[in-house]
């Protein structure tokens, strides 16, 4: 218990040593014991509220110009893909430059007719390339198959 009583006894020794009162402010006092320094504060805070902007400053710097001439340009790109022709071109024909009905059924064909129509322009094709070929013959050898696709 002896301890114990020492150490408040440090501990307000201590306290009373070292102020731990938080400190207040009078800024009227201080206001007039530095006037100058207040003043030039004051100042300050007026040039900070103000400058002014002014649009011929702004017209007139490279960055500015960089950006209006890449507004133009987006602009026109965007009226040009959107504000183009309305219609569009019928892709539906299969083109007339097929040979034969062989031809017509290569992949390649196939694939042009897809892109160009869908499976409907597929199927004309393959209709098309049929009406060509004509009735079918009940035997067909080796020989006709080879000719048909080496073309000889």
């Amino acid at each position: 218990m002896n301890k114990q009583k020492n150490d408040k006894w440090l501990d307000e020794l201590i306290s009373r040593t070292i102020n731990t009162t938080k400190p207040q402010l009078d800024s009227e006092k201080w206001k007039q014991k530095y006037h100058k320094e207040f003043q030039t504060l004051v100042s300050r805070a007026e040039k900070a509220t103000t400058v002014k902007i002014r649009l011929p400053d702004i017209l007139k710097k490279p960055i500015t110009k960089l950006a209006a001439a890449a507004l133009i340009i987006v602009t026109i790109s965007f009226l040009m893909t959107h504000l183009g022709p309305s219609e569009k071109a019928n892709t539906t024909d299969v083109t007339k430059v097929t040979k034969s009905p062989a031809d017509m059924q290569t992949i390649l064909s196939l694939n042009i007719a897809y892109r160009r129509g869908g499976i409907e322009a597929v199927d004309r094709q393959c209709k098309k390339a049929i009406e060509m070929l004509g009735p079918r013959p009940a035997k067909i050898t080796i020989k006709q198959i080879l000719t048909e696709f080496n073309g000889t």
